[in-house]
């Protein structure tokens, strides 16, 4: 697989929470590839579009934010808390095959969709070659 290398874990981090600990998450993602583009899935759900964001920083794609699910109240007690929370962030390494200012990203019931689009360099061409 020629281009697993572009897209590999760059930080991606898990801690969980108990005491004063902070939690950090890094969301489950699936990365697919199509003729000319490349397309990265984040499972994000619970996230609101507004408590996350998405950079391109020296060829790093980060996706990063705080996911809160639990408000603290004087008259509650939790007997258990199995959902995760806290800061998350995920970074991948892209290179060159990837049309970076053509790159896009939409939000929808939870997942996070970024399209990659592929650069002219990296685009399959079939060629004919002519017989003499």
């Amino acid at each position: 697989r020629p281009m697993e290398n572009w897209l590999s874990p760059f930080e991606s981090f898990w801690r969980s929470a108990y005491g004063n600990e902070e939690c950090y998450l890094s969301p489950l993602t699936d990365i697919l590839e199509r003729k000319d583009e490349y397309v990265l899935y984040a499972e994000m759900p619970g996230v609101s579009k507004d408590d996350f964001k998405v950079e391109l920083d020296n060829n790093l794609l980060t996706i990063s934010g705080k996911k809160n699910i639990h408000e603290k109240r004087e008259d509650e007690q939790f007997y258990r808390a199995e959902r995760q929370c806290g800061d998350y962030k995920r970074s991948f390494r892209i290179g060159e095959e990837i049309d970076k200012d053509k790159i896009s990203a939409k939000y929808e019931n939870g997942v996070l969709e970024i399209v990659l689009p592929k650069a002219e360099i990296a685009k399959p061409k079939q060629v004919e070659i002519q017989i003499k």
